[in-house]
């Protein structure tokens, strides 16, 4: 749970580091980050986009990414507390405390969305994706994340008595595919025998090991699952 404290000159909450934004600081927190930034960065084009929204922002990791690039960017989530330290770490996010199912904008506003480790969260798939493609543009971007409950990891997870993921990788792809996005890249990580914050030694071989044996192309089977996606037409 985040520490908090008052200023005694401001008298505003001040918010320290939540969990997620210290996690992103370990050897398997900063190994998942680089991977998600890198293919942000290498799908969406940030010179093209004017307004982009942050889905399940928490503390600002991907939004800060997007405002780095001088866009424009709504970063919303149900937690207040994490937004109110987005809003220490940076000024210029606009933030929203809101829900991913029921969002509070005018359909096709946005050029680009993320929804970036949120959709394990939601159960409700087809809702939380139906309404990213409302307030989408026509044609314009969607980047998201999801843990694959198809993967061996998920199952070896599920028989040592840990919490499932949620989404299968072909219920994404079928989803997706109802919604009329059109998958233009997609990339399978964290293969990693690690957990989330892990901080052991063997993350940089074991993400090495992940590259050289191609396993980031084995979408199906890979434990989470990167897809970039463009809504089209009906």
């Amino acid at each position: 749970m985040e520490k908090t404290r008052q200023n005694p000159v401001t008298n505003s909450t001040l918010v320290h580091e939540t969990h997620w934004e210290m996690a992103t600081k370990t050897r398997m927190g900063n190994y998942l980050h680089n991977i998600e930034k890198k293919f942000i960065e290498q799908t969406v084009n940030f010179s093209k986009t004017t307004l982009v929204l942050d889905v399940g922002a928490e503390s600002g990791r991907i939004s800060i990414l997007a405002l780095n690039t001088k866009t424009n960017v709504v970063s919303i989530d149900i937690d207040r507390t994490s937004l109110r330290r987005l809003k220490q770490r940076t000024k210029q996010a606009f933030i929203i405390v809101a829900d991913a199912k029921k969002l509070p904008f005018v359909d096709e506003i946005f050029d680009a969305a993320f929804m970036i480790e949120v959709l394990d969260y939601i159960s409700e798939l087809d809702v939380a994706l139906s309404e990213c493609s409302r307030v989408l543009k026509l044609n314009s971007s969607c980047v998201l994340s999801f843990g694959n409950k198809s993967s061996f990891k998920a199952k070896l997870k599920s028989l040592r008595g840990g919490k499932s993921y949620l989404h299968s990788y072909k219920g994404v792809m079928q989803t997706l595919a109802n919604l009329t996005f059109c998958v233009c890249a997609q990339l399978g990580y964290n293969w990693l025998p690690f957990g989330r914050i892990s901080q052991n030694g063997l993350v940089p071989v074991f993400a090495w090991l992940e590259r050289m044996f191609c396993l980031r192309r084995l979408r199906r089977y890979s434990p989470w699952v990167m897809f970039h996606v463009v809504k089209q037409s009906n």
